[in-house]
C-alpha cells in the first residue's frame, strides 16, 4: 500500500513539476486521491502495537512527529527553492522524495510468517464484513462513538482556533517571519511532546484517563488564549498558542490509540477512515464560522471552551468501562500476545472475575 501512495505522490509531483497551464496544474491533483500514507501508516502502527497501549500511543505520537518535522521543514526548503526563481524546482526534488519513499517502503521488515498466516485467514473470512452496514456498526459501537464524537468536535474547535489566532497576531503586531517563527515553535513543541511524551503518559494514565485528563487540560488552554487574545500581549499569546497544540496532539494522539485497541484488528483500518473521514468534515465548518462570524477573538475562545468544558464533563460518564481499567487488568493485557481487541479483553477478564467471586 506504501508503494501505491508514494508512486501517486511521485505521479503528482512529477505532473505539477511539467505544468505549464492550468488544467496540468488541475490534473496533478487526481493523483493525490491515493495520498493516504498518514493513514496507512496510522493502522499499521495500530496493528504492529496490538495488544500494547503504551506502546501504540508511543509510536503514534512518533508518527506524528516525523509528519510534523516533514511539514515543518518541507514548506521552509519550498520557499528557499522558490526565491531561487525555479518555481518548479521543489515540484521535481519532490518526484525524487517520492520514489525514493518507495524504495525505503519496498525495504520495510514484514511481520513474522505465523502472524501473517492468521491475518491472512482472518482477513479473507472477514473482508466481505467491512460493509457500510459493519462500518456503521464498529462506529456506533460503545468505546468507539463517544471517541469519534469527541474527536470530530475538538476538530471544530481547533479549526476555529488555528483560523483566527494566526490573524489575532498579526493584528498585534507580528509580522510574516515573526508569524512563521510563531507557528515553526509551535510544531516544534508537538514534535517532542509526541516522541518523547506520550508513551509515559498513556502509561502514567491508561485506558481513556489520559484523554480525559488532556480534555479538561485543552479547555483550560483555550481560556487562557481568550484572555492573552484580548491582552494584546503577542509573546504570551504565541506562548499559549504553542501549549494549546501540544494538547490538542495530546488528545488527539490519545484517542485514536484508545479508539483502534478497542475494535478488532481486520476493523482498525476502517475506523481510523472513518476517524480521518469526520476530522476533515469538521475542518470544513470551522474555518468559514471564525471569518464570517463576525465575533471578536474573545467570544470565539470562550465558545470553544464552552464546547469542549462539555466534553471534559460528558467524556468520563461516556467512557467509564475504559476509565475504570485497573492496573492489575492492564499488566494482564500485555501478556495476552493473542489480543485483538485491548478493552473487550478486559472487560471480559473482569467480568469473569465478578461471576467467580
Amino acid at each position: 500500500m506504501f508503494v501505491i501512495v508514494f508512486g501517486s505522490s511521485a505521479l503528482s509531483y512529477g505532473i505539477l513539476s511539467q505544468a505549464t497551464s492550468v488544467k496540468l496544474l488541475y490534473l496533478s491533483k487526481i493523483p493525490t486521491i491515493l495520498q493516504a500514507g498518514f493513514l496507512v501508516a496510522q493502522a499499521l502502527v495500530a496493528s504492529i502495537t496490538r495488544g500494547h497501549e503504551s506502546e501504540r500511543a508511543a509510536a503514534l505520537g512518533r508518527l506524528t512527529t516525523a509528519y510534523t518535522v516533514g511539514a515543518t521543514l518541507g514548506p521552509a526548503l519550498g520557499g528557499i527553492l522558490g526565491a531561487r526563481g525555479d518555481y518548479y524546482r521543489g515540484a521535481r526534488l519532490a518526484v525524487i522524495g517520492s520514489i525514493f519513499s518507495m524504495l525505503l517502503a519496498v525495504l520495510l521488515p514484514k511481520e513474522s510468517s505465523n502472524t501473517n498466516q492468521s491475518t491472512d485467514q482472518h482477513h479473507s473470512s472477514s473482508n466481505h464484513d467491512i460493509s457500510t452496514k459493519k462500518r456503521g456498526q464498529i462506529a456506533l459501537a460503545k468505546s468507539v462513538w463517544p471517541l469519534l464524537i469527541t474527536k470530530t468536535m475538538t476538530g471544530v474547535t481547533n479549526s476555529i482556533l488555528g483560523t483566527a489566532l494566526p490573524l489575532v497576531l498579526r493584528d498585534i503586531g507580528f509580522d510574516e517571519k515573526r508569524l512563521g517563527l510563531s507557528m515553526s515553535v509551535s510544531s516544534a513543541l508537538v514534535a517532542i511532546v509526541g516522541a518523547f511524551c506520550l508513551g509515559p503518559l498513556s502509561l502514567a494514565l491508561p485506558g481513556a484517563s489520559l484523554p480525559a485528563r488532556a480534555l479538561l487540560f485543552k479547555t483550560v488552554a483555550v481560556l487562557i488564549l481568550g484572555l492573552a487574545a484580548s491582552s494584546g500581549i503577542s509573546i504570551l499569546l504565541a506562548t499559549i498558542i504553542a501549549l494549546h497544540a501540544a494538547i490538542a496532539h495530546v488528545l488527539a494522539t490519545s484517542m485514536t490509540s484508545v479508539s483502534v485497541g478497542s475494535v478488532q484488528r481486520n476493523e482498525q483500518g476502517t475506523l481510523l477512515g472513518i476517524e480521518h473521514a469526520l476530522f476533515a468534515l469538521s475542518r470544513i465548518f470551522g474555518p468559514s464560522f471564525a471569518t464570517s462570524s463576525g465575533l471578536g477573538i474573545l467570544s470565539l475562545c470562550t465558545i470553544c471552551a464552552l464546547i469542549d468544558g462539555i466534553l471534559a464533563l460528558l467524556f468520563p460518564v461516556l467512557m467509564t468501562d475504559i476509565l475504570l481499567i485497573s492496573p492489575s487488568s492492564k499488566s494482564k493485557l500485555h501478556h495476552n500476545k493473542s489480543s485483538s481487541s485491548d478493552y473487550h479483553i478486559l472487560e471480559k477478564e473482569e467480568h469473569d472475575e465478578k461471576k467467580q467471586s
